[in-house]
């Protein structure tokens, strides 16, 4: 403690070539409650943070069980660092990725990614994990302070004070509200009233399964780019692992078998993805729609922030959805423990956050067309770029995609 009143932590910051770095920040002690809308990986992760820097947070999730369905991610080294940092144990509920393998618009290999030793090198590996697993731990983690069964239907000022309501009739009241709760978050109605998500005409299904299929090896994560579709399978860690099916052009038929639509779309069925499918019951199969939100709205009003998808949803074509509300919650943590500017904490949390936000909202967009690119020439001419990447430019794709740049 200085003679101001604050206290010197380490925080997470950037260095100048943009990759995560801990750092010492100034905290001011004063006592001040946030209240969390969503106890997702964004809302736990932000939670776990704002406690590690004295800062009273309460989080309010919408369920009373944890309701995701069996569904995994992944996250890369910048914000597997973060977890740690935490002091969550991710390597419990994944497993660490080593390679990632890419297959052609005939099911041919192109090439493969050395991500475990690129990790490594940037300070923690990136991993492939169960999501129910590590929301489980992180809710744990969190204890008393997350209310479970708390569906926030509206968000009013109060003086000084932000206001959320629920439909049970009860409510929170606190400094300020972080909407953490998704895609189709009820805080961002009282933010940006007139936002909405851009859906798109691709779908698809992702699923867990508790078995490892036969061509499977630890580790690894083989994405297949054909024409019209993307599909892939990791390691997962836990004798589990994970696949998704994404359609472009299409969206998942309900009232029809899910594995007669898969082996109806996907041009040439990889032998391992056959594998998953006969390894799944068909009510394990999550049906997805894609779709994003790239706003020129402020992220805040008031005393009320977005966050996460909350903020700035992305399809899943760039996988970065949940490493990009990790490191959202980390820096806001960090900005909240230094002032109670309100307005000045928003501020910078958006010029901080937003530009990297929407690089990954376009990034994706823009990978959805080219994994599941329906052109038989322009498919030819990026399997054979693909097929002839220097290793040295393979070094530096994948040092781009674990360090968040």
């Amino acid at each position: 403690m200085d003679s101001s009143g604050s206290s010197i932590k380490a925080g997470w910051g950037r260095d100048e070539n943009g990759s995560f770095i801990l750092r010492k920040v100034s905290t001011v002690a004063a006592e001040k409650t946030v209240i969390i809308i969503g106890g997702g990986i964004g809302g736990l992760t932000l939670a776990l943070a704002l406690r590690q820097r004295g800062v009273e947070a309460r989080v309010y999730e919408k369920y009373d069980h944890f309701q995701n369905h069996r569904t995994g991610f992944l996250i890369w080294s910048y914000a597997i660092k973060i977890l740690e940092r935490l002091g969550v144990p991710v390597s419990e509920d994944g497993a660490a990725l080593e390679v990632m393998e890419i297959y052609g618009a005939k099911g041919q290999f192109l090439t493969s990614l050395p991500v475990g030793e690129v990790s490594r090198e940037s300070g923690a590996d990136s991993y492939e994990i169960n999501r129910l697993r590590l929301i489980s731990r992180m809710s744990q983690m969190v204890g008393e302070q997350l209310h479970v069964g708390k569906d926030c239907i509206s968000i009013e000022m109060d003086g000084e004070r932000a206001v959320a309501h629920f439909s049970d009739k009860s409510q929170a009241t606190g400094d300020i509200i972080v909407g953490c709760d998704g895609a189709k978050s009820t805080v961002r109605t009282f933010v940006q009233p007139s936002a909405k998500l851009e859906m798109f005409n691709a779908g698809g299904w992702i699923a867990v399964i508790d078995q490892h299929p036969a061509d499977l090896k630890p580790g690894y994560h083989l994405d297949f780019w054909e024409p019209s579709v993307k599909g892939g399978v990791a390691d997962i860690g836990n004798g589990e692992a994970r696949w998704y099916v994404g359609m472009n052009g299409r969206l998942p038929e309900s009232g029809r078998s899910i594995k007669e639509q898969i082996l109806d779309v996907v041009p040439v069925v990889p032998t391992i993805l056959n594998q998953c499918l006969e390894l799944t019951s068909e009510d394990q199969m999550v049906p997805v729609i894609g779709g994003d939100l790239l706003t020129s709205e402020p992220w805040y009003r008031e005393r009320v922030l977005l966050l996460g998808d909350a903020a700035h949803a992305t399809s899943p074509y760039a996988g970065m959805g949940a490493c990009s509300a990790i490191a959202d919650a980390f820096l806001l943590s960090e900005l909240l423990a230094t002032t109670e500017d309100w307005p000045a904490v928003f501020e910078s949390f958006e010029n901080g956050r937003k530009p990297a936000a929407e690089s990954i909202i376009k990034e994706s967009r823009k990978n959805l067309h080219l994994s599941t690119g329906r052109g038989i020439l322009k498919n030819k001419i990026r399997d054979w770029k693909l097929g002839h990447i220097p290793e040295k430019a393979k070094h530096q794709i994948v040092s781009e995609m674990v360090n968040g740049r």
